[in-house]
């Protein structure tokens, strides 16, 4: 009988020892940005999910009369390039960027992809690529 408590002991610390060294799930950060129509300018905007609070950030990075925008997909995602929200920068690229707190559960997924447009109307473009990062 104490062969099999001492066994029984030894397998629970084995795997106290186990859960105790595997990775946490790791939340990740990501930045997009938009492309540009003007010369000299490299982005039109850039946006920035920190994955720890759940915060997005849109930078307005160019001067040509846009306003940035960035388009934010939730797991679940949706299809046909849909997406859960849109956030605007209308400061101008002298101006302050937008900031925007949200709370999701950790591993949620979170996509964006940036670009610029007219803010008043609404009409948009110069995208920049989709990338995702987890909350």
């Amino acid at each position: 009988m104490k062969k099999f408590r001492l066994a029984g002991a030894l397998v629970g610390g084995v795997a106290l020892v186990g859960l105790a060294n595997s990775p946490a799930l790791a939340a990740t950060d990501v930045t997009v940005y938009g492309a540009s129509a003007k010369t000299g300018c490299p982005n039109s905007s850039a946006a920035h999910f920190a994955s720890y609070g759940e915060v997005f950030t849109v930078y307005d990075k160019c001067a040509e009369g846009l306003s940035a925008v960035v388009k934010v997909d939730v797991a679940p995602y949706q299809s046909n390039g849909g997406y859960d929200f849109a956030i605007w920068n209308p400061n101008g690229a002298d101006g302050s960027p937008v900031t925007v707190n949200k709370s999701y559960a950790e591993g949620t997924g979170v996509c964006m992809q940036a670009g610029a447009g007219e803010y008043r109307s609404g009409e948009w473009g110069y995208w920049g690529y989709w990338s995702c990062g987890t909350a």
